[in-house]
């Protein structure tokens, strides 16, 4: 073992030890849940550098809104930062590490699940402000897709340090929302919802997508399905009338043709039909449900994901 990866095995060691002294009730059970996906994580890369990686993000996510996110969030950038450009491990890796550690905190606490299901009922009930929101995170795909045909691969970058500002945004925003550029950013949150929670989901969503492919044509998709496909289908369910869908009846036949259609054409400038129409469906399908199982910014890149790995092995 060189020095890094000790110095990195050694900040993760110390980083658990604390926690679990610190707040054991918040921590212990995502740290159980945690142990197979890190090592998971260490034997793939071969390295102890995401650990300290992986568990700064649980952190980070964990006290999320609090003046007690900024500390492990510095630390959390620091590593990030070193063990990209230091070439320490692959940078998929870091970004499944930061993902997978967010996703999961998400899921497993009990106060952003209670928020994530007022989001989720909160959804398509001002139709003003779903429409501001949705230009925007449709705004944000066009530039996403942008960023890669540009840059290429490489794009990854600007991403993640794009992720990185929407988490300390937000953090800040939050806590300091007497300002004008907090009240622009709360006119597009849903009623009762947190600062910034859907784009939160959205950002370590679309990382997870990023951490399993290299392929450009699946990143352009998932980009597109996640940012622009979800939110025509909101913006159209909303404005157009039809019949509910018969598995969920809170969405709707119009709003699954208004993803479905623009995501099939759209994957047509990178797939043949079968592929195109198999991504746009499965993508689909996950927003389709997503209310009932997790936020759609969840459902649809894990689907995505899924399909990519089917379709790799096939």
């Amino acid at each position: 073992m060189d020095l890094f990866n000790f110095a990195y095995l050694v900040i993760f060691i110390v980083a658990i030890i604390y926690i679990l002294i610190k707040n054991r009730e918040s921590f212990l059970i995502k740290i159980l849940v945690s142990i197979p996906i890190m090592a998971g994580l260490v034997y793939f890369s071969g390295s102890f550098f995401v650990l300290p990686v992986y568990i700064f993000s649980l952190v980070v996510s964990t006290y999320i809104y609090t003046v007690f996110f900024y500390f492990p969030f510095a630390v959390d950038v620091v590593l990030i930062v070193l063990s990209i450009f230091g070439k320490f491990v692959p940078v998929r890796f870091i970004f499944a590490a930061i993902s997978i550690s967010i996703l999961l905190s998400m899921f497993l606490d009990k106060n952003m699940r209670k928020y994530d299901i007022t989001n989720n009922e909160k959804k398509g009930k001002d139709i003003k402000r779903e429409t501001y929101r949705d230009y925007f995170q449709i705004s944000t795909g066009v530039i996403t897709i942008a960023i890669f045909a540009y840059d290429g691969i490489k794009g990854r970058i600007i991403i993640l340090l794009a992720v990185l500002i929407i988490y300390l945004a937000g953090n800040i925003l939050y806590l300091n929302n007497k300002n004008r550029i907090a009240d622009i950013v709360y006119m597009m949150e849903r009623e009762d919802t947190k600062l910034g929670l859907g784009s939160m989901y959205l950002a370590a969503g679309f990382l997870l997508v990023l951490s399993f492919t290299r392929s450009l044509p699946v990143i352009y998709i998932s980009a597109f399905m996640i940012m622009i496909g979800d939110s025509l289908a909101t913006i159209i369910g909303m404005k157009i009338r039809s019949r509910k869908l018969i598995y969920n009846k809170r969405k709707s036949i119009a709003g699954f043709m208004a993803m479905l259609l623009p995501s099939f054409l759209f994957g047509l400038f990178f797939f043949v039909y079968f592929y195109s129409a198999i991504y746009a469906l499965g993508g689909t399908f996950a927003e389709s449900v997503s209310n009932k199982i997790a936020d759609d910014n969840i459902t649809i890149p894990i689907s995505i994901v899924v399909l990519h790995l089917i379709i790799a092995m096939a």
